[in-house]
């Protein structure tokens, strides 16, 4: 027996103090709600539930930045749905204007609507704004660029095209296509409507050839064909001849010059510059279509590849001839640029948004210009039948613009809307995952808090008797 060194107490001290610990972590485990409270408690699952920790708090920033999106997108395809209801009532005052029973001063009047239609079509491309950011201006839309040849641009690309520096050679053959036509004096005196079809116009040995045909109320065909030598044709592009069904009137017809383009790969291998070829882009000569628009001496070229990638350039006629060492041209209309052409697709311009928690994970909102001069449709003239039938088709290929527009604004949103459904089942399982790993099991760590209080009690208790034991040594001294 000893009173120096208590060992029964030491013992239930130790036992105590052991109990009283754990007692202590699972009254903060309940408190708290936390299984894992500090990096010793679990350090390997610490550190995967403080990364999931972020992930979630990133995950919630990225609906924000989703929902932020479609009300961008929702902004936009409002003032463009404005825009193309505009158009169709430019569309409906078009065709008014070209029928022949229209006088000079209707026509006028249908020309102050339009001119108003225009001016409020350029202050919703100005003025429409999300956070103080133009939406319209062609500000978030991709940018590319010619960087060697003067008089051709790159108007717009879609999303779908990649990024770099191609060259591109444009071979093209020249000839003409039918602009408008019409006829001097009441177009009914001839063919008893206001829009007779017109065949497309083919060309042979040296002449172009079409016809002109209408079905009659009276359920009969009436139909004129006719060839224009190409020499016929004057600068001005205006041919009069005589109407076949009636002598005594004239039909003029308006022809422009129509380029066909081929694309074809430079011969020269610059890949040591990063610069890619044409195949790179388009692919081979099979799994591309190309688009010719033409207003006011500038084509507008879309190139479509099979994968869906679209870029479309503007050709300046006017511009490219004033540098004639870089065109070559036979007689027969058929050209090709000498110099290749380095197109630069930059992936500039348009808006991006975070879409997800890591880097990368971007989307990317390209909102065209919608201007007057991007629809083409800045000079319409209804004063004359000529100006309105050319209207007809400028604006027929303006609607088609707007309409690709609003079904990209469309595509963004589905997206979006997509993206935010996807956020929230990733933030789910996630947080069903960081729950299991941080959480605490409520009844479990009841059960054990319970059974640390009991435990806790009694080695307070029996500390209390062990440090009784060096008392009974005093028995033996007396």
């Amino acid at each position: 027996m000893k009173i120096n060194s208590n060992i029964t107490a030491y013992t239930t001290n130790n036992a105590y103090l052991r109990n009283e610990k754990r007692y202590s972590a699972s009254s903060e485990r309940l408190s708290s709600g936390f299984r894992i409270n500090r990096a010793g408690d679990d350090p390997a699952n610490y550190a995967i539930g403080s990364k999931m920790k972020a992930q979630l708090e990133a995950l919630n920033k990225v609906k924000t930045n989703a929902t932020t999106g479609m009300s961008v997108v929702e902004t936009a395809e409002s003032a463009v749905a404005e825009l193309q209801s505009m158009i169709h009532r430019m569309s409906e005052l078009a065709v008014k204007a070209a029928n022949g029973t229209m006088s000079s001063s209707d026509r006028a009047t249908i020309q102050e609507e339009v001119d108003q239609l225009k001016a409020e079509i350029t202050r919703i491309s100005d003025t429409t704004e999300f956070n103080s950011m133009n939406l319209l201006n062609g500000d978030f839309e991709n940018k590319g660029y010619c960087r060697n040849v003067v008089g051709v641009g790159v108007e717009n690309y879609s999303d779908e095209t990649a990024s770099g520096v191609y060259d591109i050679i444009f071979s093209y053959e020249k000839g003409y296509s039918l602009d408008s036509y019409c006829v001097t004096g009441d177009v009914f005196d001839v063919f008893e409507t206001a829009f007779p079809n017109v065949s497309e116009v083919s060309y042979s040995a040296g002449q172009y050839s079409f016809t002109v045909s209408a079905e009659r109320y009276d359920g009969s065909v009436v139909s004129e064909t006719h060839s224009i030598p190409k020499s016929d044709i004057p600068a001005d592009g205006v041919v009069k001849v005589k109407s076949k069904t009636d002598p005594s009137k004239d039909l003029i017809f308006s022809f422009n010059e129509k380029y066909d383009y081929k694309i074809q790969d430079s011969s020269v291998d610059r890949s040591d510059k990063g610069i890619k070829k044409a195949t790179d882009l388009f692919g081979p000569d099979t799994s591309y279509r190309i688009k010719t628009r033409t207003w006011d001496g500038v084509d507008h070229v879309t190139v479509t590849s099979k994968n869906g990638a679209e870029v479309t350039f503007e050709f300046n006629r006017e511009k490219l001839l004033k540098d004639p060492s870089k065109l070559t041209e036979d007689a027969d209309g058929k050209g090709t640029y000498k110099d290749v052409m380095e197109m630069e697709i930059c992936g500039k311009g348009a808006m991006r948004l975070q879409v997800g928690p890591d880097e990368g994970e971007i989307l990317t909102l390209s909102i065209p210009e919608m201007s007057l001069t991007k629809l083409h449709i800045e000079d319409l003239d209804m004063t004359t039948m000529r100006g309105a039938t050319i209207g007809i088709e400028k604006l027929k290929e303006a609607l088609s613009y707007v309409n690709s527009v609003r079904s990209k604004l469309g595509a963004y949103d589905n997206r979006l809307e997509n993206t935010i459904s996807f956020v929230n089942t990733s933030d789910e399982a996630l947080t069903t995952s960081y729950s299991r790993i941080k959480d605490t099991d409520m009844a479990e760590e009841m059960t054990e808090y319970t059974n640390l209080q009991v435990l806790t009690q009694a080695g307070m208790s029996m500390l209390a008797q062990a440090n009784e034991f060096p008392q009974q040594a005093l028995q033996l001294l007396q």
